[in-house]
């Protein structure tokens, strides 16, 4: 039993060094909260293999040194998972963060990549389905008849981001439209253009802007803007 719970242990941290795209399934929007899952299963089967130490002791009582043994050792487990509740979770969260940095493509742009590109580019514009909170890379993937993988591989070559950033760009510029042309409350522009959370569109849109929801809204009222890829804003 423990070896079994010590391999399931060793797949589930194999699995929080997973980046993003690697969860086909999972909107982007809820891998942060996928990977503390993640976090926390690890850390019970970690408490389940040190209670099985503790039980394997309790059958040893015959032998006191191999109780002390391992009691000691069931004494370290139990600390270490402690020391990861406490530490662990903020450095996986962080970790979310630095997965969505958007690093500059390490490969340059195929063809196809541009192919593929132009045809996301334009389901998104047309279709607008970024506006689904649950969009996820496969269903990506099955709307341009496509792996999943080819999809993430051709964002990160042509646009130097992952598929994360890239739906949220879109959903920052339709918000960003819907602040400056219509009276909506921030929070329904929020959620029309794609975003559940408040803090992930408020983080989303000043990465993008360098201004709040509502600061942005104020400082565009009354006026006409034309916003391109970067957010740099010229009045018409």
């Amino acid at each position: 039993m423990i070896g079994t719970n010590a391999i399931c242990a060793i797949l589930l941290a194999r699995m929080l060094r997973q980046p993003p795209e690697a969860f086909v399934q999972v909107a982007p929007n809820k891998f942060r909260m996928t990977r503390l899952a993640l976090l926390f299963a690890l850390l019970f089967i970690a408490l389940i293999v040190a209670a099985d130490m503790i039980f394997v002791a309790v059958l040893s009582a015959g032998n006191a040194g191999v109780i002390q043994l391992l009691t000691g050792i069931s004494g370290v487990i139990v600390t270490a998972v402690l020391l990861c509740a406490l530490v662990g979770v903020p450095i996986v969260l962080g970790g979310q963060t630095r997965h969505a940095s958007g690093a500059p493509a390490a490969e340059p742009p195929l063809e196809e990549d541009q192919d593929l590109l132009r045809k996301l580019d334009q389901l998104m514009a047309e279709q607008h389905i970024f506006k689904d909170p649950d969009l996820t890379l496969a269903r990506l993937g099955r709307r341009l008849h496509c792996p999943a993988r080819s999809v993430s591989k051709a964002v990160n070559r042509v646009h130097g981001e992952n598929i994360s950033r890239y739906i949220n760009g879109f959903r920052v510029r339709h918000a960003a439209m819907l602040l400056t042309t219509t009276d909506l409350p921030v929070t329904d522009i929020m959620l029309e253009a794609g975003f559940q959370s408040k803090s992930s569109f408020n983080t989303e849109f000043r990465r993008l802007t360098g201004q709040t929801p509502s600061a942005y809204k104020r400082q565009g009222s009354g006026d006409k803007y034309v916003l391109n890829r970067d957010f740099k804003r010229s009045e018409t």
